[in-house]
């Protein structure tokens, strides 16, 4: 993965994922410097709107190989 800022584009690295907390902590490597991001209950709508195009199509993927296998 690639994290844009104002300083250039770094790699991020991901090392692990826990959970901690409330939610999940993905570790990782920020370019030279250790992170963490912490995903919290309080982030799943921006998650779901941020991953609404692509949820849908996959559901609509889902719902026709359905369609399909139950009509073989």
């Amino acid at each position: 993965m690639r994290v844009r800022s104002p300083i250039g584009d770094l790699p991020f690295t991901v090392t692990g994922v826990r959970r901690g907390g409330e939610g999940l902590i993905v570790d990782g490597e920020l370019g030279a410097w250790p992170s963490q991001v912490e995903v919290g209950p309080g982030d799943v709508p921006m998650l779901a709107k941020a991953l609404r195009g692509p949820l849908v199509a996959a559901a609509v993927v889902g719902a026709a190989a359905l369609i399909l296998a139950r009509r073989r």
